[in-house]
């Protein structure tokens, strides 16, 4: 990374080590290899567990190393940086008030990436982003180790918004890559920051990581009666969505007719670029429907539609937030609340590959929304928080625990898996378990919230749908920390044909077989 050459003053002349950095910038000389050697006579002083475990300890002045025997490397940091390991499996994070660096591994065995589409698509987001600009990208060889490093910056949001970043991306094989992500307030002196990187042996496991709970919350009456009857029980209950719904009651009263089930909840969507549905929601208040309410930080711009998470932390949509929150105050009802769901999907503007490969600002505007409505005395919503089945891309950057906002923040952890059929080239009919059971079981061990289906269903093309949801009532009931199931009424249309053509059609209302078949379903859950 173009890192500097250390002038070095040797122990026989004084204890300790000094490293000056004398370069004026980066990119006038390729790092020697010599120039490591400074550090080898140190490393022996360091005693790293062969327990599978991590370890951070004193280096030199100034410097903490810390050893990942599982993933394989060694790094030495700024010894005021804080170590946080609670999603260890994923990265290892040290920051202080204007630092922060994550350290993460990828491996692409048994994948369809690579090292090389690794750099060469993972940086496409942020080149296509006109709010961030890269200032340098480049290979080199550090130490015997191909690097792929990005200089890459934003205009600031404020008071230590750290808008200067740094990825390098350490190449141990064709598969197999370690990278090291900075960002700072200020622009960034690599060198001084993380002086030393290499590779080491692996050995041992990995350490679990955090386990995240739920924090008691003061909900009102009403909200605090729904969460306890449906989330704190041994019941499992179904909502849906219904497209015209709540704005047209028809279609739902003989729905719930069709299939004589009573939803709780039914399931509605906005963007920024439209206010508070008022009237949508007391007609659903006054059918005594809980809305589940997914908000999308997006708004429409010059005629484009585009994300709005920096805008919203530079404060440009305080006044919208204050009236959506006097809105769900004065509401005075129940509202499960979904912000930004499957973010770590490429296919939604407001993931982290759009966005400086930074899920840290996903999670400051999560906070920011709701700490809005915190100091609005809000105390009717349920926040729902609602990763994809599937990280895509599948980087460690994005992987979903990245995303998480903490425990004071999330009621309920929503979970989506479509069986989508195999109208698309590459897509597969799958059952309810094999959708299900690869993220479910992972969850159950990360999570000690409720956990909600938010949306499901099956489409038509490549299987018996009626047999499915037999398949899905059977196999659902296993799964005993999911209290709440939402399924989508509704179609998804192929935008390459000139001509309205549906490319998976997931309504349940249509067919003989499966309306029965869901209502046989939901009959064993009616009485619980």
């Amino acid at each position: 990374m173009k890192l500097k050459t250390f002038l070095t003053i040797t122990l026989s002349v004084i204890a300790g080590i000094f490293v000056y950095l004398f370069s004026e910038n980066y990119f006038e000389k390729k790092f020697e290899p010599n120039d490591f050697s400074v550090y080898e006579n140190q490393t022996s002083e360091v005693n790293v567990s062969d327990t599978g475990v991590t370890k951070l300890s004193a280096y030199s002045d100034g410097y903490n190393i810390y050893t990942n025997c599982p993933y394989g490397y060694e790094i030495v940091l700024l010894d005021t940086l804080s170590l946080n390991e609670d999603i260890v499996s994923v990265k290892s994070r040290f920051e202080s008030d204007n630092i922060v660096v994550d350290v993460l591994y990828d491996d692409f065995t048994d994948t369809l990436d690579s090292v090389n589409t690794y750099n060469s698509y993972g940086n496409k987001g942020i080149r296509e982003n006109t709010e961030f600009k890269i200032t340098g990208e480049y290979d080199e060889i550090y130490n015997g180790i191909n690097v792929h490093t990005t200089f890459y910056e934003r205009k600031s949001n404020g008071l230590n918004d750290k808008n200067y970043y740094v990825t390098a991306a350490f190449e141990r094989s064709e598969v197999e890559i370690v990278t090291v992500f900075i960002k700072s307030s200020e622009a960034i002196d690599v060198n001084h920051i993380m002086p030393v990187f290499r590779f080491t042996d692996k050995s041992g496991e990995m350490k679990p990581n955090k386990v995240f709970r739920p924090v008691k919350k003061s909900l009102d009456t009403l909200t605090q009666q729904f969460y306890d009857k449906y989330f704190i029980n041994e019941s499992l209950s179904f909502g849906i969505f219904e497209p015209r719904f709540p704005e047209h009651v028809e279609n739902m009263k003989a729905l719930e007719e069709m299939l004589d089930y009573n939803f709780p909840v039914a399931l509605l969507y906005n963007r920024f670029e439209l206010p508070y549905k008022r009237e949508h929601m007391n007609n659903a208040k006054k059918y005594n429907k809980v809305i589940e309410y997914t908000l999308y930080t997006m708004d429409k711009v010059d005629g484009i539609q585009k994300d709005i998470t920096l805008d919203i932390l530079g404060g440009k949509y305080d006044d919208y937030l204050n009236d959506l929150a006097e809105g769900f105050r004065e509401y005075n009802f129940p509202v499960l609340f979904r912000l930004n769901n499957e973010m770590n999907g490429s296919w939604v503007t407001y993931s982290a590959f759009h966005i400086g490969k930074d899920t840290d600002l996903y999670i400051d505007c999560w906070r920011y929304i709701y700490n809005k409505f915190k100091e609005h005395g809000v105390n009717n919503l349920i926040f729902v928080w609602n990763p994809n089945e599937i990280s895509f891309p599948g980087y460690a950057y994005n992987h979903y625990l990245n995303y998480y906002p903490g425990d004071e923040y999330v009621d309920i952890v929503g979970l989506t898996a479509y069986n989508t059929g195999n109208y698309y080239e590459g897509e597969t009919w799958r059952s309810f378990g094999e959708a299900y059971d690869h993220f479910y079981y992972e969850y159950e061990k990360q999570f000690e919230h409720p956990f909600m289906i938010t949306e499901f269903s099956c489409a038509e093309a490549g299987g018996d749908k009626a047999a499915w949801f037999d398949d899905m009532f059977d196999k659902i009931a296993g799964y005993d920390r999911i209290k709440l199931a939402v399924l989508w009424n509704g179609q998804d249309f192929d935008m390459t044909k000139t001509e309205k053509t549906i490319s998976r059609n997931y309504r349940i209302d249509l067919d003989e077989r499966v309306i029965k078949s869901i209502r046989e379903g939901l009959k064993k859950y009616k009485d619980q």
